[in-house]
């Protein structure tokens, strides 16, 4: 009896020992415990269904687990259905004495989801509701998801997901947005990282371009949102362009960008760092803050360094302390007085800066013939524009520039005020005073938020192939003056511009041009929103002004008109229409207006006592 019990016991040992194994090693698939299974996880979530269609069990001794595989798996979570991969849950062995299933672990991967697919149940969980709007489509995939669990099937939160992301599409602003985004993430508590970071960007003008070798961090401490970020584009012409130092990004280099900041309480960003690098291009900036609207609040310094056909154009330093300083050996300002006469929110960006700046500049660039050197300026800022005013530079040892502005007394107008031994420099991008050459310059414009009035006056120049003035010669058939103007140009003793200006319109009250051989006299208006031009004037050559102010002994008889009548005296001119597509028309007069003779006679008079 002894024996065979013996013999029994040993040989049970035997078997299971066998099964042990096997279990061990090759495991089994069964689908006897399928509707067990759906009901304990029911009975946990009332919103989970599990669908499988069998289970493969397989047992690590060592660690007391028991390893259990569902096969061809999804999740139905709040009716939306989540197709898995692969989905594992490693049970303690415990439940064996415990008479519970003590679940340790659950790991899955899904397939592809369809994000616009499981949005409905996003939302519903509440997670980023408020980004949701801005994801058009896309596609994710889960490759690890491990949830750790406690005794009473608590989660532990320390869990990560890593998985990727293909074909989305994103929404970033108005004007750009995002399309066949690819990345892989990880997400731990309180971290989502992206790298590996392929997208294209649309551009307002649905350029798209590739950007490459992306990363992204993101983590949130204090509810705030920390970030890190840096990628790659071999388009880097699609970023916008800065006009203020006569900058943009070259189509053929690959820029490189990193950045870190936080997204505050208040939704403001506050930039840790900020580095472009162009090629040779370098952009640095340590500590920016910005308010919700993208307007500054704060920063610290600021390093900037550019190339323009081969040539260094910038290179200086913006430090805010105690003042703002600017200081360097080169600065662009080609198109700077362009820039900063536009109407727009200029102000507004820095409207909570109010401190004294000194800017001092080895050399300044404004035009290839008169680079400026030894620029430096004091000034006083307040709500983010100029109070005061007072910059020095020369041209040459004895050639200058001098700019002053100031405040007006008892009202909230300002001065304006510029002397220059060189007028082109300070006019070169404007059309109307294209191939402008020599002459000194006098410029005052009294101005507040609303309203200027300003007088530019320039004496002693030439113009040279100045494409308004060709056209009205050509059309008047002024042979011998457009030939002039096409050649050596045509010298000018004076010319004076007065004109106001408001919210939506340039009044040009006057344009006096007097010279040897032409004068021209011309008023209109500019409309700002649509940008219309509209001019007329008067042309008349120098001998034929000459004729008849030699025969008028006294300004009554001019305005009276003796002795007028005699032939043409000049042409009438009107321009009119868009800036790139201005109409010229040009009629010949017999009478000129008391305005144009008198004006003329004050100027021979002014040139007589000289």
């Amino acid at each position: 009896m002894k024996k065979t019990l013996f013999s029994t016991l040993l040989f049970f040992l035997f078997l299971s020992s066998i099964a042990l194994i096997y279990l061990s090693f090759f495991g089994f698939e069964t689908n006897r415990f399928n509707q067990l299974i759906k009901s304990e996880v029911s009975k946990s979530n009332k919103d989970i269904t599990l669908n499988f269609d069998k289970v493969s069990v397989l047992l690590d001794i060592k660690k007391l687990v028991l390893y259990v595989k569902f096969l061809n798996s999804s999740i139905d979570y709040y009716e939306t259905n989540i197709p898995l991969k692969s989905l594992r849950t490693d049970i303690d062995l415990e439940f064996l004495t415990k008479k519970k299933i003590v679940v340790k672990k659950v790991t899955l991967s899904t397939k592809y989801i369809d994000f616009n697919k499981v949005k409905p149940l996003i939302i519903k969980l509440n997670v980023a509701k408020d980004n949701l709007k801005n994801i058009k489509k896309g596609k994710f995939q889960i490759k690890d998801l491990n949830l750790v669990f406690d005794e009473n099937f608590k989660l532990n939160q320390d869990f990560t997901i890593q998985g990727n992301i293909k074909e989305a599409d994103i929404k970033i602003s108005e004007e750009y947005e995002i399309r066949n985004l690819v990345s892989d993430f990880l997400y731990k508590k309180n971290s989502f990282n992206m790298k590996n970071i392929l997208f294209n960007l649309i551009s307002p003008d649905k350029t798209e371009s590739n950007f490459f070798n992306g990363k992204l961090n993101l983590k949130q401490n204090d509810k705030k949102n920390y970030v890190d970020l840096s990628f790659e584009t071999r388009q880097a012409s699609i970023l916008p362009a800065i006009p203020i130092i006569n900058y943009s990004f070259s189509p053929n280099n690959v820029a490189k960008f990193e950045t870190k900041f936080s997204i505050e309480k208040n939704r403001s960003i506050k930039f840790e760092f900020l580095s472009i690098k162009d090629d040779d291009n370098i952009f640095k900036v340590k500590i920016l803050h910005l308010d919700r609207n993208y307007n500054l609040i704060n920063f610290k310094e600021i390093y900037i360094k550019t190339r323009l056909d081969d040539n260094t154009n910038n290179e200086f330093t913006i430090k805010n302390d105690k003042n703002i300083n600017i200081q360097g050996k080169i600065f662009d300002a080609k198109i700077l007085v362009k820039e900063l006469s536009k109407e727009g929110e200029k102000d507004k960006f820095f409207k909570r800066i109010s401190k004294d700046v000194i800017i001092d500049f080895d050399k300044i660039l404004k035009g290839a013939k008169f680079p400026i050197t030894n620029f430096r300026l004091i000034g006083q800022i307040q709500k983010g524009s100029f109070e005061k005013i007072t910059a020095k530079s020369d041209f040459t040892k004895d050639k200058h520039l001098d700019i002053s502005l100031k405040k007006e007394k008892n009202s909230s107008g300002k001065i304006l005020e510029i002397y220059s031994d060189f007028a082109s420099p300070l006019l070169s991008e404007y059309n109307f005073f294209k191939g402008l050459d020599g002459g000194n310059l006098n410029y005052i414009s009294q101005y507040n938020k609303e309203f200027s009035s300003s007088l530019l006056t320039i004496n002693n120049f030439k113009l040279n192939n100045a494409p308004a003035l060709a056209k009205i010669l050509s059309l008047a058939d002024l042979k011998g003056l457009f030939d002039s103007l096409k050649g050596e140009g045509i010298s000018f003793d004076t010319l004076s511009i007065k004109y106001e200006s408001n919210t939506n319109k340039m009044d040009i009250k006057e344009i006096f041009m007097i010279g040897p051989s032409i004068s021209i006299l011309i008023d209109g208006y500019v409309e700002k929103k649509s940008g219309l031009v509209s001019l007329r004037g008067t042309l008349v050559p120098a001998k034929t002004l000459n004729s008849l102010i030699s025969k008028i002994p006294v300004v009554g008889d001019i305005l009276i008109g003796k002795k007028v009548g005699e032939g043409i005296f000049g042409i009438s001119f009107k321009i009119k229409g868009m800036p790139n597509n201005l109409k010229t028309t040009v009629n010949p007069v017999k009478t000129l207006t008391p305005r144009f003779i008198t004006r003329a006679i004050e100027a021979a008079k002014k040139n007589k006592t000289k």
